[in-house]
């Protein structure tokens, strides 16, 4: 049993190391277009069939009744409506409030806010800070087009995920030699998640950490997978 434990941690070691990257533009430029891309907005938006007609995979809903149903089909970029929806979830904050559940339950999803009113600054402030970026409703085309773009690299960035995560470990772990030790694992073996994972446990075995990890993993693989 030893003996296979042993070839087994030196077949990770000898294995060539697979890391996470960022995607190049050409990557990024056949990618944007298999992004799923969803606007929730209880009114029609104006440049949603012309990104259609360009390539761009978008779905329109008015509002959400499930939000678990939601979650679960894995949206990249969410433009979320700041008026007029949540009218069943959250009556009261509308959009605020579906922003802060879905950045508090999924920090690996990109929201977007989408307003042509004016808002509370003061009432709204902590909740706006952890959208990812503001589309105002009357931009023009190419300016909503590159709008879009940014959140759908933001989306397909293991470095956007990788400090997400990273924020998870500093919960569990206090150590920051040990935190910078995992994440230079994830940095120089991300693209092979059995191997990452392999070795993360060499470092800890706690629970919500190596969850964490494996929740990166399932996400920048996702994005991986979208050449295949």
């Amino acid at each position: 049993m030893k003996i296979f434990i042993l070839r087994m941690i030196f077949n990770i070691f000898k294995k060539k190391p697979i890391p996470l990257k960022e995607l190049t533009n050409e990557e990024f430029n056949e990618a944007k277009f298999k992004a799923r891309v969803v606007f929730i907005d209880d009114e029609e938006v104006v440049h949603i069939e012309r990104l259609r007609n360009d390539g761009y995979n978008i779905t329109h809903f008015s509002d959400i009744d499930n939000i678990d149903d939601f979650i679960r089909k894995k949206y990249h970029v969410i433009i979320l409506d700041i008026q007029g929806v949540g009218k069943k979830l959250t009556p009261e904050t509308e959009g605020w409030g579906l922003l802060k559940y879905l950045k508090e339950e999924c920090p690996h999803f990109v929201v977007i806010m989408f307003t042509g009113a004016d808002w509370s600054i003061t009432k709204y402030k902590n909740t706006a800070d952890v959208a990812d970026d503001f589309i105002g409703k009357d931009l023009e085309f190419l300016d909503f087009k590159l709008k879009l773009d940014n959140g759908i690299r933001k989306a397909f960035s293991p470095n956007f995920h990788l400090e997400i995560t990273e924020k998870k470990l500093l919960k569990q772990i206090s150590n920051a030699d040990t935190i910078k030790q995992i994440k230079d694992i994830i940095s120089s073996h991300g693209g092979d998640q059995n191997a990452t994972i392999s070795l993360v446990k060499k470092v800890t075995n706690n629970k919500p950490v190596l969850d964490a990890v494996s929740s990166l993993l399932s996400v920048t693989n996702g994005v991986t997978k979208l050449f295949d």
